[in-house]
């Protein structure tokens, strides 16, 4: 698909009042320091310095300093959006955990311009900073608003498929991804020194989390992380993952190859369900991102499906993410109905079809029940990632290496109080 560009203005275009911008800027850091997304002095001294507006000119101002808005800068010509300036609190929360210091050498993957000019100043002048996207256009945009806010000469900027990191500016300290990935190439590692971080939202099985890993040789150990939702990355680290049609509105996401059987989910979809409510409640605006991360690395056959209460006997716990299995026979699925004597709070229910019914869904309930014993409020998975990790419960295979998750006790955790998705 081709992309377009939202429309910028002209170069001499006015600039917003400076100190109207500066102000809110500062109203902004006040914010980020409330929901825990900003935390040390370097990053603060980096948001404070950087012009945020001057790299989002076609923005309001309101949007350029809110604490959540997206600025979604390049599109698909069916509008998905290709590129992006992330939320504030995403981008200091990833310049937090990536803990970069002065005189490091920063790999930086999908550009934009801002997060670059950040980290340069958080690098400082014996520091690198080094930007790589595939999109011309967006290394092109990103070259305009440095060279205007005088950054040009302080990061270099690459046309490239990330999924080779960079080699000419390695070994790097920290690699920082803005773009969703759901694998781990062997470049990063190979590219990232021992001991370096790689902070990067990682998609496992349609669930994304900002994670940060520190390298041990090829092993990467990850963090706890938080819920995000990034654009895909494009070329070679494009998702792998197959959709297959359940009906004109639902359909299968799994990363299995191949899939089991796809000409067989129609006509088991169309059996009449079995069910089997797991005991399980939530309010409703109590999240369950960890519930579905559980489902995603503790189940066998796992996938996703997408459809709307119309499709399914009740509601399901997300339009496009419905928590599912399918081994070619039968299907199992995970949906919240709303509670009849208590509207404001939700049940999750297992439901199934196919001659497996019966156990898929005493499966699913059973992992629901595990995940509210020992998880629920908890900080969601850690994990290891190397290559030659052995097949087992919990280890996620995917292109280039192997995810192992560990679950810590919700009560058990220690952790780094990193905040939630503060919302819209």
């Amino acid at each position: 698909m081709t992309t377009s560009d939202t429309s910028a203005p002209a170069p001499d275009a006015p600039a917003p009042d400076t100190d109207r911008a500066d102000e809110m800027r500062e109203r902004l850091i006040t914010r980020l320091r409330a929901v825990k997304a900003l935390r040390t002095e370097p990053v603060v001294r980096a948001v404070r310095t950087v012009p945020r507006h001057l790299f989002a000119p076609e923005f309001p101002l309101g949007e350029v300093y809110d604490l959540t808005t997206v600025l979604r800068t390049r599109f698909t010509d069916d509008g998905a959006a290709t590129s992006s300036v992330s939320a504030t609190w995403v981008q200091t929360l990833m310049l937090e955990r990536a803990a970069i210091r002065p005189g490091m050498r920063v790999l930086e993957v999908g550009s934009g311009g801002y997060n670059a000019a950040l980290i340069a100043e958080m690098v400082g002048p014996t520091g690198a900073v080094t930007s790589i996207d595939i999109d011309p256009a967006v290394i092109d945009r990103a070259r305009t608003h440095l060279t205007r806010t005088g950054y040009a000469d302080r990061v270099e900027l690459i046309v490239g498929d990330a999924e080779h990191g960079c080699s000419d500016g390695a070994p790097y300290d920290r690699i920082v991804v803005t773009v969703a990935a759901t694998d781990l190439p062997p470049a990063w590692t190979r590219q990232l020194v021992e001991g370096g971080r790689l902070v990067l939202p990682l998609g496992v099985r349609g669930f994304q989390r900002i994670y940060a890993f520190t390298r041990h040789g090829r092993l990467l150990l990850g963090e706890t992380g938080n819920h995000a939702g990034f654009v895909p990355m494009q070329g070679l680290g494009a998702p792998a993952s197959a959709t297959v049609p359940v009906t004109d509105t639902v359909g299968l996401t799994t990363d299995a190859d191949p899939v089991p059987a796809p000409e067989n989910l129609p006509g088991v979809f169309a059996l009449p369900a079995h069910e089997r409510f797991t005991g399980v409640r939530i309010g409703g605006t109590e999240p369950f991102s960890t519930l579905q991360m559980w489902m995603a690395t503790r189940l066998p056959h796992f996938a996703t499906l997408t459809g709307t209460v119309d499709d399914f006997p009740h509601k399901p716990m997300t339009r496009d993410l419905t928590p599912a299995m399918w081994d070619g026979t039968s299907l199992a699925y995970l949906l919240s109905p709303a509670m009849p004597q208590n509207p404001s709070r939700c049940e999750f229910v297992a439901c199934g079809h196919g001659p497996g019914a019966a156990d898929m869904v005493t499966l699913l309930a059973d992992h629901a029940r595990r995940w509210e014993r020992g998880h629920r409020g908890g900080p969601g998975p850690r994990f290891l990632a190397h290559p030659a990790l052995p097949p087992a419960d919990g280890v996620v295979r995917t292109r280039h290496t192997r995810l192992l998750a560990l679950w810590d006790q919700a009560e058990e955790n220690h952790g780094p109080d990193w905040p939630a998705d503060p919302g819209p």
